[in-house]
């Protein structure tokens, strides 16, 4: 039984979503959209937050594992079954969640939407998670260890060619600095090899029978339905009765989020060019209009050809050394990070990082965003913001990430609202406020020499 029922007005829909919370804590969402086309997500409110030094990565590796059958299902057999409807699936996991969808066609009567949630919900709540489809223990150091084909090795190929990538090196050494030791964003989502091959299948159960319960979990069906048949079919397909649980430990502390003593780290490879990536704490995330003013003020800042760090480091010098620079603000349930980053060829990496931090610095106090870039960017956002709101995914998506991040609909139900309410002081405000240069991190990655 539903223990609170709310209508919310969807941007550009005619008809309200329905957005119900039952008795065990589990949440429904239904946003009518006319259309042959459905889309069905599950979130899960835990990703990297709830792991530690000893497990971190096994809520990616669980994500991997939960295609691998149920009791009903042999291994396979979802996926034939999807692609036999001409529907996609797929999932993902961040640091505060977890998402499974299918977007396909409804078909007569509703037969493939009612296939796809009854396999979908199977999935979620009783994957069986079968030693065999997870693989032996591995020791990826060990040139003797025997070499695994299964979902364990596949992980750790996808660890290997992450932490190839010279985005992933200095993403993860700002976060080093800008969270404490112990502090799960610290943490790359994906884990090391090490974990990964060593961690055995009975504690990856115990994390999935710890953190998608009922009051974990967010299901949300966009596409055009009878609103009653289908919170009968979604209640159906979500017996939780049949779950074998652990008590989760929804009080979880974090260590506090203080300004760190390191601001810069320098790291150095083989390769022709230098990276770099900035790091700002921001507001908190529920803050809906602090945090909508800082995006406005990215936007102007880093993002598109038009904005002031392209203009500046790019496109007007004559002989740039600047091949890439962008800035964006990302949400996050324990606050929120803005980033600014970029790709230069030149060999002095101080002066070019000083000239970034000058071009903020020039934006915050002496040339503030100006009447013309607040408009362009406000209307940009709301363009943005629309065909987002095209699709039934990606309608789903904003949601999702919406109510699991902040526990309510507001960042995608009031953001036009807020958007359009803004001022120029606003923006002005938040901008001084959160790029203060005293707050920001800094990790590079150069050529070797060049440090």
């Amino acid at each position: 039984m539903a223990v609170q029922t709310s209508q919310v007005e969807i941007p550009y829909l005619i008809d309200k979503a329905i957005h119900k919370t039952y008795e065990n804590g589990f949440q429904f969402i239904y946003v009518p959209k006319k259309g042959d086309v459905f889309n069905v997500s599950t979130w899960v409110k835990t990703g990297s937050i709830h792991e530690n030094d000893a497990n971190n990565g096994v809520s990616h590796f669980l994500e991997h594992l939960m295609f691998k059958g149920t009791e009903r299902f042999k291994p396979g057999e979802f996926d034939k079954a999807m692609e036999s409807m001409g529907a996609v699936i797929n999932a993902a996991t961040w640091k505060d969640f977890t998402f499974y969808y299918i977007t396909g066609p409804k078909g007569e009567g509703g037969k493939n939407f009612e296939k796809a949630l009854d396999m979908h919900a199977d999935m979620v709540l009783l994957s069986t998670l079968p030693e065999g489809e997870i693989g032996e223990t591995h020791d990826p150091e060990d040139a003797n260890s025997k070499a695994n084909k299964r979902e364990r090795g596949v992980v750790i190929e996808e660890i290997g060619m992450r932490l190839d990538q010279p985005w992933t090196k200095i993403y993860n050494a700002l976060n080093h600095m800008m969270y404490p030791v112990g502090h799960p964003y610290q943490r790359d989502v994906i884990g090391t090899p090490q974990i990964i091959g060593h961690i055995p299948r009975q504690e990856i159960v115990d994390y999935y029978q710890t953190w998608y319960g009922a009051e974990n979990l967010t299901t949300i069906v966009v596409g055009d339905f009878d609103v009653t048949v289908l919170e009968e079919q979604v209640l159906k397909y979500f017996d939780f009765k049949k779950q074998s649980r652990k008590p989760s430990a929804n009080g979880t502390s974090f260590p506090k989020i203080e300004n760190g003593h390191k601001r810069e780290e320098t790291l150095t490879g083989d390769y022709q060019t230098s990276f770099f990536i900035m790091g700002y704490h921001g507001p908190d995330s529920a803050d809906l209009k602090e945090t909508i003013a800082l995006d406005v003020a990215s936007k102007v800042l880093g993002e598109g050809r038009s904005s002031r760090l392209y203009q500046a480091l790019i496109e007007r010098p004559k002989a740039p050394v600047f091949n890439a620079i962008s800035s964006g603000q990302s949400t996050f349930k324990l606050g929120n990070v803005i980033f600014i980053q970029g790709n230069f060829n030149g060999s002095d990496a101080s002066d070019c990082l000083k000239r970034v931090n000058d071009e903020v610095s020039d934006y915050l106090f002496k040339n503030p965003i100006t009447p013309d870039e607040f408009g362009r960017a406000v209307k940009k956002m709301k363009v943005d913001f629309a065909e987002t709101s095209e699709t039934a995914s990606g309608i789903a998506d904003t949601i999702g990430e919406a109510v699991t991040i902040t526990g309510t609909l507001d960042s995608y139900t009031r953001y036009l609202e807020v958007l359009g309410s803004l001022t120029l002081e606003d923006v002005r405000k938040a901008a001084v406020t959160w790029l203060d240069p005293r707050r920001v991190y800094t990790a590079s990655l150069l050529p070797k020499g060049d440090a």
